[in-house]
């Protein structure tokens, strides 16, 4: 898969806010966090940013058909949702402002299939899907307890080739904030979407940690990737050539093979609340990872240095990303490396998991 360049891109954003319902509980911050959030993806550089606010069922299908056509043959797509979100029979629904919602069989016909929002975006490079959906459920207590619907937050989707952000896990409830401002959600994606050289990798998981911090832990987003793992970008800061200088120190590497070595990685912050050790691993962009072994993995406590052993050769538009084995059985995402375009010693801060790493590397021609 191929990407325009940072200044060509064409980027595309669906931003709807959901606030008057008509049968059910207002959110009265929902319009707000949908106004937010235009703002910072206008910021961001999308070009065409279309907001829907309160949209009933049959406006909020519209809306997806047109955004559809927008959104094919894009290099950036994003939906972006604040409003009720339920899950109802195994499958996630986003709510209209004019759904009654009497029964949970009436979910298809009233509310917005999440498959629906994942069509519209089909046509893009890279697809952003952003529920800050997951409020409690205000029709369920009417339905039958027969009806496998839940009261409480949404479901996980996995979906390929999109990134899809939940404002709380599943089985969560998201804050609406206080009212007349913003959800802790909408405030963290708001400030994170302009940033420049933020992946969109990391996206998801810088918000994640704004979010349990603002929160003391209260709320935890959720992110479903399955996208590429070549870092994309939003926002450049910098998209100038690098040139190369006199040192070897300046040498620029820029299409060549380079030769990663002497790389240390420094604990200054654990995951978690409770300080245990951070189990690590190394995953290169590709494929590789080390240590080699699946399972294998590096245990560091507060001001531990790893000093992974042995060199590695890449192209130079190579990276690497720093992996924690969680809890659970599954990994989460430290932070993301992309190697630098000059020989030297290059050092990097990664902030992810709340937890927090200064990683160190040497980089240096394959075959000096």
């Amino acid at each position: 898969m191929t990407f325009a360049a940072p200044a060509q891109a064409r980027k595309v954003a669906l931003i709807i806010g959901n606030s008057n319902y008509e049968y059910t509980g207002q959110l009265p911050n929902a319009g707000n966090d949908a106004t937010l959030i235009a703002s910072a993806a206008r910021d961001a550089g999308f070009e065409d940013v279309v907001v829907g606010n309160n949209l009933g069922v049959d406006g909020f299908r519209a809306a997806l058909r047109e955004f559809r056509q927008k959104a094919d043959g894009a290099d950036v797509a994003m939906v972006y949702f604040a409003g009720h979100g339920i899950e109802g029979s195994g499958k996630n629904w986003l709510i209209p402002t004019d759904a009654k919602l009497e029964a949970a069989l009436d979910l298809p016909y009233e509310s917005i299939d999440l498959d629906l929002v994942m069509q519209s975006l089909s046509g893009a490079q890279v697809r952003i899907a952003v529920l800050d959906a997951c409020r409690n459920n205000p029709f369920g207590r009417t339905w039958n307890s027969g009806s496998r619907a839940v009261t409480r937050g949404l479901v996980g989707v996995e979906a390929d080739d999109v990134l899809v952000i939940y404002a709380a896990a599943p089985g969560q409830t998201a804050s609406d904030g206080e009212e007349g401002n913003n959800s802790p959600f909408a405030e963290s994606l708001a400030r994170r979407l302009p940033e420049p050289d933020v992946p969109v990798q990391l996206l998801g998981g810088l918000v994640r940690d704004d979010v349990l911090s603002i929160t003391d832990g209260q709320q935890r987003p959720f992110i479903s990737a399955s996208i590429t793992g070549t870092p994309v970008y939003l926002v450049r800061e910098n998209t100038g050539v690098l040139v190369a200088g006199a040192s070897t120190a300046q040498l620029t590497l820029s299409g060549r093979s380079v030769r990663v070595t002497d790389v240390t990685i420094e604990t200054i912050k654990l995951t978690g609340f409770f300080g245990q050790p951070d189990n690590l691993f190394i995953e290169f962009s590709d494929g590789s990872r080390f240590p080699e072994g699946k399972g294998d993995s590096f245990r560091v406590k507060k001001g531990d240095v790893w000093e992974p052993k042995g060199d590695f050769v890449f192209e130079s538009d190579a990276s690497f990303q720093v992996m924690e084995f969680d809890d659970i059985g599954g990994h989460d995402l430290i932070g993301l490396v992309q190697l630098a375009q000059t020989a030297g010693v290059h050092t990097v801060t990664l902030n992810g998991d709340r937890s927090e790493y200064k990683v160190t590397y040497r980089l240096v021609a394959a075959f000096e």
